[in-house]
Parts: C-alpha cells; structure tokens; sequence
C-alpha cells in the first residue's frame, strides 16, 4: 500500500497512518473486558499474570518516544510483546477468564498470540503468518535510528525542527525487502512550524535492521530536500 503525501496535510496522513495501524494489529479472538492505552511503552518484565494491559506505540515522537537513539544501543529481544489485555473465553459451557498477548517472534519473523490463565499458567498459542501486527515505542525508535544513520537519508535527516512519525506497517508480497518473515514500517518525517512540509518517507525492515526504500513513492521529496531552509 502506497501512502501519499499529497494532497493531504500531515495530520490528516498521521491519521490515516493511525487507521492503518489498527488494522495490521492481530484481531481479539474476543471483546477485551480492559482496553489498553494507546503509544504506552512496552513492558521489560515478564510473567503476564503480573503486566496488565499494554498497547502498542501512538507512532509519534514525544516523551516516550525518541528519535535521537542510535541504533547500537537498541537491541530487540527475540520476541517483543506489542499488545495484552484480559479477556474470558467460553469453553465447554464454562467462562475461562484469561488474559491474551501479541507478540512478533525476531528469532522466526512471524507474529504470534499466547494465551495465558489469569494465573500466568500457559493456556495456548498460535502463529498469525498473515498479520503484521502493531509496533512498540523500541522498535520504532530502531526505525527512526536506522533511518537518520542511512547513507542517503542522513543528511535530509540532519535538519533540525523535525518531527518523526511511523507505526503502521508494510508487506508486499512483490515487493524482495517487505515479504514474508519481514518486519518493514514507514518512517515518514515532516517540517515547518505545523508540520506541512513533507521531509522524507522510508521504510525500514527492522528483521534485518535496514532502509529497504529510502526514498518510498512516487511523491517522495528525496534527496532534493536538502536544498530547503
């Protein structure tokens, strides 16, 4: 799916961007009985008896979101939990209150859903081949180090006054970089004093950790940005 920067503002794009999310995320087998906050950073223990609910991130930088990490101090783990809430399933004509997690497997490029006891006992887990799921706070701060360290897009990146967006996910099967088992998400970035004024759009694949299109779309501004004040 091809995101346009014209003729649309970047609010209404980060928007869209939004929607887009939404829809990659894995689907509830079930209504959540607590629904989890949006853009809140993922948690570092584990145990999901213990967590409560967790989302994955707003895509936009702010306080809980860097753009100025370096790739080097980010080091995904092998799975990386995106979203969890509680939930009850009927099974057998009796209600099993559990609590339901989505997580992406980095060891095997695959989203997954695990379902636990409201205990943390194990309960089941299924692989999701077809969904791209959400993104956490880390994994987009990876996208936007990846981005600001490429070759080419470092200096368009090298302005000040930016503002990063991300979150939303690409797969395309046609498309060698963002196929199966990978884990590709737009990098869109914007300037002036409301953000109007498009800067650059990448996508980065956070399985390998690099700039699979560095300069994504036909409208892309590209390397001539640099030539803006």
């Amino acid at each position: 799916m091809h995101l346009s920067f014209a003729p649309l503002r970047f609010t209404a794009l980060l928007l869209a961007a939004g929607l887009l999310a939404a829809c990659a995320a894995a689907p509830p087998r079930g209504a959540a009985t607590t629904a989890p906050a949006s853009g809140q950073r993922e948690a570092t223990a584990t145990g999901p008896g213990k967590l409560g609910t967790l989302a994955g991130t707003a895509g936009v930088a702010g306080p809980l979101l860097s753009e100025s990490r370096a790739s080097r101090e980010i080091q995904l783990p092998a799975i990386v939990v995106i979203r969890r809430y509680d939930d009850v399933f009927r099974e057998k004509d009796a209600t099993v209150p559990v609590t339901v997690e989505y997580a992406w497997d980095y060891a095997r490029g695959v989203g997954i859903e695990r379902v636990y006891t409201r205990d943390g006992k194990p309960h089941s887990q299924r692989d999701l081949p077809e969904q791209t799921m959400n993104f956490t706070d880390t994994e987009m701060e990876l996208a936007f180090a990846l981005a600001r360290e490429h070759e080419r897009l470092g200096p368009v990146l090298a302005q000040t006054g930016l503002r990063f967006y991300g979150g939303f996910a690409y797969r395309e099967a046609t498309d060698p970089g963002c196929g199966e088992r990978s884990r590709c998400v737009h990098v869109i970035v914007s300037g002036g004093d409301d953000g109007e004024r498009p800067v650059a759009h990448a996508i980065v694949d956070l399985m390998k950790r690099v700039v699979v299109h560095p300069f994504f779309g036909p409208d892309n501004p590209g390397p001539l940005t640099q030539a803006h004040p």
